[in-house]
């Protein structure tokens, strides 16, 4: 199903904000009197193939809304189906990054408190949020990031739940050993504690890998994301236990030269613009989740899901805790995330 039909059968277009739904239906060319003013436009690179739904419509919902709140001052482009989108806005070759940091094979180990953490160590989406914004959090990314030359910004969320699929039933913890698994940031470095061999591959490219056999199983987020990358279909069975149990976010990644440039009034923008986006993603995970993952059967679940999950956050715990000790700036962000966890008793929704 391509992304139009996707939207117009499922009510997604529904589920974005009074400023999305309103610029949605101006989809064209700002009007004539945007045209006079200063027009800056915007390359925005991102991972996913256009034709995808799920993160592609975010970005390009996101993209609406810096032109209606700019008043067509502000347009971003986007670049779809760049497979190394941050390297290219680190290059220059574009302006934004849309995605996720943690897949930047330079990126700090440190990104992934603002990605997400394996096992029962990632917070919640809404309290991911709260850290970032009244926390301390978004000063710590900020410091972290500005070595990549960027400025992030929170701007979407895979949901509350992620779903580790794979192409074939696997009935032993020894089965797992040199296979290959595609996951996202520390899951990564659990994934070799498993016996499994990361995946480096472009999102179009996962489904495929896994329906000829190359990769086992896959875990990408929510319901949307896996949808839309085709994993539904192309992984038939649930390993009944998740990696990155609180899902993943995706940022915003503006070149920081360029976002030190732009007033004030621009930088408002892009950072509500992300805001509305978080929100709106989140929203239609929700939403669509009963539609779009039902509930795997036991006869197409893993026996081994128990154990698996056991194994997961036993790894889980050394990984995080040798990313903590990375270095200083990984230290700071550690201590910080901790602290907010504590305070907010995050501990007692701790993903079993």
């Amino acid at each position: 199903m391509d992304r139009r039909e996707f939207l117009k059968s499922t009510g997604a277009v529904a589920a974005t904000s009074a400023i999305g739904t309103a610029v949605s239906a101006a989809d064209g060319a700002p009007a004539a009197p945007a045209i006079s003013k200063q027009l800056r436009e915007l390359r925005l690179a991102l991972p996913w193939m256009e034709s995808a739904a799920g993160p592609a419509d975010w970005a390009r919902r996101l993209s609406r809304d810096v032109t209606s709140l700019s008043d067509g001052r502000l347009r971003l482009t986007p670049m779809f189906g760049v497979a190394s989108s941050l390297a290219t806005v680190r290059a220059g070759d574009a302006d934004l990054h849309f995605g996720d940091i943690t897949d930047d094979a330079k990126a700090h180990r440190a990104f992934a408190y603002f990605s997400g953490l394996p096992g029962d160590h990632g917070m919640a989406p809404q309290h991911l949020q709260a850290w970032l914004q009244v926390g301390g959090g978004q000063e710590l990314w900020d410091d972290l990031a500005a070595d990549l030359g960027i400025k992030p910004l929170l701007a979407a969320h895979t949901g509350t739940r992620s779903f580790l699929l794979a192409a074939e039933r696997i009935e032993t913890m020894g089965a797992l050993s040199g296979r290959r698994v595609r996951v996202h940031g520390l899951a990564c470095d659990v994934a070799r504690g498993l016996g499994l061999e990361p995946a480096e591959l472009p999102p179009a490219e996962i489904a495929g890998s896994m329906r000829r056999g190359d990769v086992l199983a896959a875990e990408c987020g929510g319901a949307i994301v896996s949808y839309a990358l085709g994993l539904r279909t192309a992984a038939p069975y649930a390993a009944g236990a998740s990696m990155n149990g609180r899902g993943r976010a995706l940022a915003l990644c503006v070149r920081r030269k360029l976002w030190d440039d732009m007033d004030a009034s621009s930088q408002a923008i892009l950072a509500a613009a992300a805001a509305t986006e978080f929100h709106a993603s989140l929203a239609e995970e929700e939403a669509h989740r009963p539609f779009l993952h039902a509930r795997a059967p036991q006869d197409r679940t893993w026996p081994i899901a128990a154990e698996l999950a056991h194994a997961i956050q036993r790894i889980a715990d050394a990984v995080v805790a040798h990313a903590a000790g990375t270095d200083a700036p990984a230290a700071r962000i550690s201590t910080s995330y901790a602290a907010f966890k504590r305070a907010t008793h995050q501990e007692q929704h701790a993903i079993s």
